[in-house]
């Protein structure tokens, strides 16, 4: 099953004659099981943002505590000591960084800053004699509390709880509470590693995106080999179509005896049973109809639209729902599907059809459905719903990545054409694009097109006109309106959720309801989800809006350029509709989708 069609032996881009290139294919083969020793890290401070006030790490059991104005210079001499297979890790380690960059700079380091976006800092190397000491963000890898991470990997020593606001570096009490979030690294991360190793063989990489990728390719056989295009004309086209997830409202009233429903597994689903579209991409200016394929349309939408089916873009490339005539970029499901619900196809500007649709996913995601159901409500259980969730969007990620570089690190004359990042000048932005990087971008646009289809079919099953609210993978209807809804617990079938005495639907990831069992609970995008009490609740369902305190910590750019900040106390209110870009409010009260500008 050589789907790359070529000849290993004799390609001039094999990785031994290509030492510092990328891989062009996904296979077995290229999966790589590192070796990884870990060190943890972790650093307390004066309330949120606040002043350093200790640094703690630990490597083979043994944990080191500094406080005092060296404490940053004795960590970083000390992990320094340890280079590679060592990986050091920090949960949430985004917010101890930012108090060691400007030591970075002062010292002049040789050091790698690895970010997705401008405040998204996912690892840091230091270069050193001995070679690279690599430092990453547990979080990327267990995307939940070290609480958890305790009680998940090592129940028995659990997170030690203080009056965190008033940290107090002298007190015993507080230093054991430092120590102890180092120690459960130590000992959890190793334990989660195994289970990776256990039940997927693979060592995880620097973030679950990037581990769930080795992972599907160890499912892979040794002769399935999937050919990987570089950056093209081809690709910014396909790149196009690729959309998120729909998030829509009907009405903004309150409706008694009301029901949520959520597909189980929506994208792995997606996967498994629609596959992905493989093969020569071939331009064409019409409808091929029996192959997968991307077009570029001019439609209409019914002017009595009430859930949106076609996504587009605006003039700056963020994603809309419209009505009236508008252009995009779809797939060829998608039109079929708008179609028979009432779209026009008013012209077909130009497309991509592809030779074959493969399923080369179904391996992974029938493993991870077995550990699932084997060890429900277990660490195992998260790591596979990890494994199958985060694999689609990989084959999507961006080819354009940020680099801060150190001003003592520039090439003579780089600085002219970088961003600065900061007032002192310590710092700059670079932006690059990886042309070598290895994606499948139209593997993306599918896998989410057909979740959103899954969604749209129940929707257009039920009567849209009986749905109140939708969320990627999931929807709250009026009871007694389910219908034919394919109710059941396999991977693509709807589960009951939650069954509501009231609910309301006030903005995109904002409702507010009552449970029939009395709990008050809903969504409030805008607001922390600590920090909502059962009046909040109420207010968003009475009055459509409510407001509540939240911290807000300086960005990462914002503490370089101004210095450490403490985290400002700030009374922030829910989204509204108002300020939704897809829907408004017409004359009856209904929500609408917006015409096209």
């Amino acid at each position: 099953m050589n789907h790359g069609q070529y000849d290993m032996a004799s390609n001039p881009n094999t990785p031994d004659k290509r030492k510092n290139r990328k891989s062009d294919y996904y296979g077995a083969k290229k999966v790589r099981d590192d070796e990884i020793i870990v060190g943890a890290f972790d650093v307390e401070t004066e309330g949120l943002g606040g002043r350093l006030l200790s640094v703690q790490w630990g490597i083979f059991g043994t944990i080191e505590y500094r406080t005092g104005p060296y404490m940053l210079d004795e960590f970083i001499n000390a992990i320094c000591q340890f280079p590679k297979p060592v990986i050091w890790y920090g949960h949430f380690a985004q917010y101890d960084w930012r108090y060691m960059l400007e030591t970075f700079a002062v010292r002049k380091m040789l050091i790698e800053v690895c970010m997705r976006t401008d405040n998204d800092v996912y690892e840091i190397r230091i270069m050193t004699e001995k070679g690279p000491v690599i430092m990453r963000d547990s979080y990327a890898i267990w995307n939940s509390p070290l609480e958890k991470l305790a009680s998940s990997f090592c129940p028995e020593i659990p997170k030690l709880k203080i009056d965190i606001e008033h940290f107090d570096p002298q007190n015993n009490e507080h230093i054991e509470y430092a120590k102890r979030d180092v120690q459960i690294l130590l000992v959890g991360l190793p334990r989660l590693f195994a289970m990776l190793q256990k039940h997927f063989g693979v060592t995880p990489s620097g973030t679950f995106a990037g581990t769930s990728l080795r992972g599907w390719q160890k499912t892979l056989a040794p002769d399935e080999i999937y050919k990987v295009d570089r950056l093209n004309e081809k690709e910014l086209f396909i790149r196009q179509a690729y959309y998120g997830g729909l998030v829509f409202l009907t009405s903004t009233a309150t409706h008694a005896d009301c029901e949520t429903y959520d597909i189980n597994s929506s994208y792995p689903a997606a996967m498994i049973e629609y596959g992905v579209p493989y093969g020569r991409a071939v331009e064409c200016s019409d409808y091929h109809s029996g192959l997968p394929g991307i077009y570029h349309v001019t439609v209409k939408a019914p002017d009595d639209l009430i859930v949106p089916i076609l996504p587009a873009r605006n003039e700056k490339g963020a994603m809309r729902w419209y009505r009236g005539t508008f252009e995009t970029v779809v797939t060829n499901r998608e039109l079929i599907f708008a179609a028979n619900h009432g779209y026009e196809i008013l012209d077909v500007k130009s497309g991509l059809v592809f030779e074959e649709t493969v399923f080369p996913f179904n391996d992974l995601i029938d493993h991870c459905r077995n550990i699932r159901r084997a060890f429900k409500g277990g660490p195992e259980e998260i790591l596979a719903k990890y494994m199958q969730n985060s694999l689609y969007g990989k084959f999507g990620s961006r080819r354009e990545r940020l680099r801060i570089i150190p001003a003592h690190m520039a090439e003579p004359g780089e600085i002219e054409g970088l961003t600065p990042y900061d007032d002192a000048g310590f710092w700059y932005v670079k932006k690059e694009i990886d042309e070598e990087m290895r994606c499948m971008p139209a593997w993306a646009v599918f896998i989410t097109a057909n979740a959103r289809l899954r969604l749209l079919q129940a929707v257009y099953t039920i009567g849209p006109e009986n749905v109140l609210y939708g969320d990627t993978d999931s929807i709250t209807i009026k009871s007694g309106t389910r219908g034919a809804l394919d109710v059941g617990d396999e991977y693509g079938q709807w589960k009951f959720e939650k069954e509501w005495a009231e609910f309301r639907a006030i903005a995109p990831k904002v409702y507010s309801g009552v449970l029939r069992d009395g709990r008050r609970t809903g969504a409030a995008k805008g607001l922390p989800r600590k920090g909502i009490t059962d009046d909040h609740w109420r207010e968003l369902l009475e009055d459509g809006e409510t407001r509540a305190h939240a911290l807000s910590l300086p960005s990462l750019r914002a503490t370089l350029k101004k210095g450490v900040k403490p985290a400002e106390l700030l009374l922030r209110r829910s989204s509204v509709l108002e300020n939704s870009a897809n829907f408004t409010v017409d004359s009856t009260g209904a929500v609408r989708v917006k015409y096209a500008a």
